[in-house]
């Protein structure tokens, strides 16, 4: 029956050991906490970075996109331009040709 007891320094020596591995346990769940956290604000400055790349791209397209427009608006308005000349001088040409025979 003495055989199951323990003595106080022993059971002292136990909780000391104890209360050892669990701040190793606690300081090491720490340190991965730890861990984590900066490898998820790197991963939110990744990902920051990705569509302020992504942002930046679009709107390059669409520049040049109304680039594209600009320059066909103005192209149009060119072709209009002379369209409108041939169109004035052929209707000059066909009334000097029926009003004024010559």
């Amino acid at each position: 029956m003495a055989e199951e007891f323990v003595r106080r320094e022993h059971f002292e020596e136990f909780a000391r050991r104890m209360d050892e591995r669990f701040l190793g346990v606690e300081k090491r769940m720490e340190q991965g906490f730890a861990h984590a956290e900066k490898a998820r604000e790197q991963n939110f400055l990744h990902l920051t970075q990705r569509f302020d790349d992504m942002t930046q791209s679009v709107n390059q397209r669409f520049d040049s996109v109304n680039q594209r427009f600009d320059s066909l608006e103005k192209r149009l308005a060119f072709q209009n331009r002379i369209a409108l000349g041939i169109l004035s001088a052929v209707l000059v040409g066909l009334v000097k040709y029926l009003f004024f025979p010559g």
